[in-house]
């Protein structure tokens, strides 16, 4: 039988991506994020978003509409993005036995069903980065800001101005090469993607060419992130600790964790730290300069605020829960599956008058 829904309930965003589901109420009382490999475990899609619903429904929460945004659809275990975007639309509707008031945003600031996913694909892939930079616009609706959401596998940098995202790059390709996507997080990202060597004691030392460490080992050496010793989300499957990121990271110059100089694991962490800075700054500037003023705010998602004031920028920084006047850190790691369900609410609360 259908998900049972209530007009008096609140509306659920789901942002469906490539390594991680996201949950979020419009009101911001309901936040969650789960770890879902989707190359790996697309096929328990269905009975994972049925979970989810149900953790929801079960700590007293009750749906009036689920608004859905991906990322996942790029997943290489679909043959195409296409298909991709079939699959998690159909798994949705499958989850929430095919209940009516369920929506899915696109690239354009609209909305469509399960039913016409097929025809409306292009938009609806990769829309997650767009639902957050409009419901920045539509909070900021006056002068031009920049919106840095760095997550754990990428980085959209989205200029905003006058209350509309200026930009006309939609797809992933085209915001490559605007800048607005930088394939770099704080988490998934390989070391050997980012670097070629080391300057370890005054010698240029190449660096191993295999996913032995990731930008998440980095910023648990600087403490920047915290440790999760419970989390294996990691290079070698171990946990998601200091000592094991300095093993990892000891095996990108092809050294023991016990033989590697402190001085030398102590360059090695600046150095792949400023090369994540370097890049994303690079694509920064590249995005501010489109905006043709400078930007007077950047409003600050994702997991990784620490580095905001790397970026050589006089303008305010506004973290996305103050603007969305949230009171909790959480809002920003889980910043788009808040923004569809705020979306859809003004949209449904416009359409009824």
């Amino acid at each position: 039988m259908p998900l049972t829904m209530s007009q008096t309930g609140n509306i659920l965003g789901l942002d469906i991506g490539g390594a991680n589901i996201k949950l979020a109420t419009d009101d911001g009382s309901f936040l969650k994020a789960v770890t879902f490999p989707m190359w790996k475990q697309h096929r328990q899609l269905t009975a994972t978003i049925e979970s989810l619903l149900t953790e929801y429904t079960q700590s007293g929460g009750v749906l009036s509409a689920i608004a859905v945004t991906m990322t996942g659809e790029l997943a290489d275990c679909f043959e195409s993005k296409k298909e991709g975007v079939v699959s998690i639309c159909e798994s949705v509707s499958s989850a929430t036995r095919d209940a009516t008031d369920v929506h899915f945003y696109m690239t354009d600031g609209q909305w469509c069903r399960c039913r016409d996913a097929r025809k409306n694909w292009e938009r609806l892939a990769a829309s997650n980065w767009h639902a957050t930079a409009n419901l920045a616009a539509k909070l900021r609706p006056f002068g031009a800001s920049i919106l840095l959401d760095i997550g754990t596998t990428t980085t959209d940098i989205i200029p905003i101005k006058g209350g509309e995202v200026a930009t006309t790059a939609r797809d992933d390709l085209a915001r490559l090469q605007a800048g607005q996507l930088v394939y770099c997080g704080v988490e998934r990202t390989p070391l050997c993607s980012l670097l070629s060597e080391f300057q370890l004691d005054s010698v240029a030392t190449p660096i191993a060419r295999e996913l032995f460490a990731t930008t998440l080992d980095v910023f648990l050496l600087t403490g920047e992130i915290a440790e999760r010793p419970n989390c294996t989300a990691t290079a070698d499957g171990n946990p998601a600790t200091r000592e094991y990121a300095k093993r990892r990271l000891s095996r990108m110059i092809c050294e023991c964790p016990d033989l590697i100089q402190p001085q030398q694991l102590d360059a090695m962490i600046h150095q792949a730290r400023k090369a994540i800075v370097d890049l994303i700054a690079k694509a920064f500037n590249k995005v501010s300069s489109s905006l043709n003023t400078p930007a007077d705010a950047i409003i600050a998602a994702g997991q990784a605020n620490f580095l905001n004031n790397e970026l050589r920028t006089d303008a305010e920084v506004i973290s996305l829960e103050t603007l969305c006047s949230v009171d909790t850190a959480d809002l920003a790691r889980i910043g788009p599956a808040y923004a569809v369900a705020s979306l859809l609410k003004q949209d449904l609360s416009e359409t009824q008058q």
